[in-house]
């Protein structure tokens, strides 16, 4: 196609529908009246000969070719854009707000070590942080969030989402730890013997699950369903510190990553054991939208997380990579 008979602003409209999923909102995001946005949909049709968008409910939902043509515009717009702007990035004078999402107890292991940074480094940089729920690589994906850190199994229905399936196109990620599900339980709880549990006590017993939207979903089910098993999840609750508080005052037990299960036991007031029954590892990770990548800001907290992971977890517990070891190879504070 030859671009000069491209008005680039079409291009704005498409990233703005795509993003908003309503004419309304596409709108509203770019100041301008929605026979304006519908009129200029209908020229990027008839230009890319192609519908882009069609309805569906009250959503404006993207054709395949829309789906094709939505990362390298979005990617494309943006370099335009940091390429013309003058801002420069300094740490000591940004006030740029960062928008995490994370469960409670990394937040409780990171956000810390980030008031130190911020106090010495950052003073005026502002930390968010959201607890994880429903459609966050969506919000991802739409820059309403800057970082997510999760584990694959948390995301693992989003994995299948048509978003997920695409997951290398629009995001990157390295992995902080790799980790196995413990069961854990109250010191003197009956179901154990010798610091270990069995396979029949472990489905007898009463268990309580964290999960921050209430579903009880879990890749432990499955695995016990692999061997025709089933346990009792006589809770849910979506707080670490509630859950920790019932497996201490009763003989429930609770099903924690092996990281997690170690932050439970500080004060080695709990029984720690293997499961009794065959789990896969799985991995912990950070991930962020690629279309952050070159932003100045974005590339400096990637590098204070990646050595805050380091402080937290040592050298080997991420993916080497030289983009993560060598962040001043991507940013050079002004």
């Amino acid at each position: 196609m030859n671009l000069s008979r491209l008005d680039l602003n079409l291009l704005l409209v498409f990233t703005s529908i795509y993003n908003q999923k309503t004419i309304t909102k596409a709108a509203e995001k770019l100041n301008l009246s929605q026979s304006a946005v519908s009129n200029a949909l209908n020229r990027l049709r008839y230009t890319l000969d192609d519908d882009l968008f069609f309805r569906s409910s009250d959503m404006m939902k993207p054709t395949k070719r829309a789906e094709e043509l939505a990362y390298p515009i979005q990617n494309a717009l943006e370099q335009i854009q940091q390429s013309l702007s003058s801002e420069e990035f300094s740490p000591l004078t940004s006030e740029r707000s960062f928008k995490f999402c994370l469960p409670d107890v990394a937040a409780g292991r990171i956000l810390p070590q980030l008031a130190e940074i911020f106090q010495k480094d950052a003073p005026k940089i502002q930390a968010i942080a959201v607890s994880t729920s429903k459609g966050d690589l969506e919000k991802l994906k739409n820059q309403e969030l800057d970082f997510i850190i999760t584990s694959d199994e948390a995301l693992r229905n989003d994995f299948k989402s048509p978003l997920g399936q695409k997951f290398d196109e629009y995001f990157n990620s390295f992995v902080i730890y790799k980790d196995r599900p413990q069961c854990v339980g109250r010191k003197d709880n009956p179901y154990f013997k010798d610091g270990k549990i069995s396979l029949d006590n472990y489905t007898e017993a009463n268990h309580v699950h964290i999960s921050y939207d209430g579903t009880i979903d879990s890749p432990v089910n499955d695995y016990l369903k692999k061997i025709n098993k089933q346990r009792k999840i006589s809770m849910s609750v979506n707080y670490v510190s509630v859950a920790k508080e019932i497996v201490r005052s009763s003989d429930y037990l609770i099903t924690l990553s092996g990281h997690l299960a170690s932050f439970f036991n500080k004060a080695n007031n709990f029984i720690i054991a293997p499961l009794p029954f065959d789990t896969d590892e799985y991995s912990v990770r950070l991930i962020w939208n690629k279309r952050s990548e070159n932003e100045a800001a974005h590339a400096w907290m990637l590098s204070v997380l990646y050595k805050i992971q380091e402080n937290s977890f040592g050298k080997d517990g991420a993916e080497s990579n030289h983009y993560y070891t060598n962040p001043e190879n991507r940013f050079k504070a002004v």
